[in-house]
C-alpha cells in the first residue's frame, strides 16, 4: 500500500467515475484500475462490493479505509506544506475554517496583513457552521478553526477564547424601545421580532432564553444571515437579536441601536481551535500567535 493508491482510492469514492479520477490525476484509466486492484491485493480484503468499477460501492472494510485514507492524504499534504515552510516561509499553505461571524467581521484585517507580510504563502478560508469546522479539524483537513461557540470541550482539540460574543438586541433608531434604558422581557413581546432561521446556533440560544423567561415572541420574519437580519431591522420590520461582534460598525455609525438582552445567561465566545496531534508548521504557529495577540485585551477570564 502506498500514498498514490490511497489518493486514487479516495478520488474513486468521491468522484464515482474512474475516467474522472484519471483526468484529475492526469493518468490513464487502466492505471487507475491497476492502483485499485493493487491496493486490494496488498491489503488482502475486498474494498468494493463489485469487481467492476462501473458502480463504486464500498464494503465495510472499504468504508473503514476511506475514513483513515482521508486523514493520511491530508497529512501527506500537510507534510509537504510544512517542509516548504521550513525553506523560509516562502511557500506553503495556511488553511482556515471559520464560522460566519469571525470570517465576516474579525479576521479579514488579519488576513490582509498576513498577505502583505507573506505574499508567497497561499491562504484558504472555508466558511461553514461550527460542527462542520470541528469535523474538518478532527479529519486534519484544515489547520486552524475560528468559531462561535458556547463552551469548547473536546479531548482531541486545543481551544483558545479570543473574544466574548453574546447576542444583543438591535433596534432601528426610531423604534419605541430604542430610548428605553433597560428593556424587560415582557416589553419585547409587544413588538414584531425578526429571527434567525431554525437550526442556527443563534436561534437555539434565543429559543432557550425565551423558554427561561416564559414568554412568546412575535416572529414576523426569519432570515438565514445576520446581514439580512440587520437590514430588516434598519428598515423597520422589527427588532432582532444578533452577535454583538457583527453589529459593532452599525452601533458606532448610529444606524442601529444596541441593547443588552435582559437576564441573558449563555456566555458565547469566539474561539481559535486546532487539533492536538496535527503537525503545526511555522506559518500555522505564527498565525495562531497573531490571533492571540490581536484579541488579547478581549480574552475573557473564567
Amino acid at each position: 500500500m502506498n500514498l498514490q493508491q490511497l489518493k486514487v482510492f479516495v478520488l474513486a469514492v468521491d468522484l464515482q467515475k474512474l475516467y474522472l479520477v484519471a483526468e484529475k490525476l492526469q493518468i490513464t484509466q487502466p492505471t487507475v484500475t491497476f492502483h485499485l486492484n493493487k491496493l486490494q491485493d496488498d491489503l488482502g480484503v475486498s474494498l468494493f462490493k463489485t469487481k467492476s468499477y462501473h458502480v463504486i460501492k464500498l464494503t465495510e472494510a472499504g468504508k473503514d479505509l476511506y475514513h483513515y485514507a482521508l486523514q493520511v492524504n491530508a497529512l501527506s499534504v500537510e507534510i509537504h506544506s510544512l517542509m516548504d515552510e521550513h525553506k523560509g516561509m516562502k511557500a506553503g499553505r495556511l488553511s482556515i475554517g471559520s464560522t460566519h461571524t469571525p470570517a465576516t467581521y474579525m479576521i479579514p484585517p488579519l488576513l490582509r496583513e498576513w498577505r502583505q507580510t507573506y505574499p508567497d504563502l497561499s491562504l484558504y478560508l472555508d466558511v461553514r457552521p461550527a460542527p462542520y469546522i470541528l469535523e474538518q479539524l478532527k479529519n486534519f483537513e484544515i489547520d486552524i478553526g475560528i468559531i462561535s461557540h458556547i463552551h469548547m470541550e473536546d479531548p482531541d482539540l486545543i481551544s483558545e477564547p479570543l473574544v466574548k460574543d453574546d447576542l444583543v438586541i438591535i433596534l432601528a433608531a426610531d423604534h419605541p424601545l430604542a430610548l428605553v434604558e433597560e428593556i424587560t422581557p415582557d416589553q419585547l413581546t409587544g413588538y414584531p421580532f425578526v429571527s434567525h432561521e431554525e437550526g442556527s446556533i443563534s436561534r437555539k440560544l434565543v429559543n432557550d432564553w425565551v423558554q427561561q423567561q416564559d414568554i412568546v415572541l412575535d416572529i414576523v420574519m426569519e432570515v438565514s444571515s445576520s446581514e439580512a437580519l440587520k437590514a430588516a431591522v434598519r428598515h423597520g420590520i422589527g427588532y432582532g437579536m444578533v452577535s454583538e461582534t457583527s453589529v459593532k460598525a452599525e452601533e458606532q455609525e448610529g444606524s442601529l441601536v444596541v441593547k443588552p438582552i435582559p437576564y441573558w445567561l449563555p456566555k458565547r465566545y469566539i474561539y481559535a481551535v486546532k487539533h492536538k496531534k496535527k503537525l503545526i508548521g511555522p506559518a500555522q504557529h505564527l498565525f495562531w500567535r497573531k490571533l492571540e495577540h490581536a484579541f488579547r485585551s478581549q480574552v475573557p477570564t473564567y
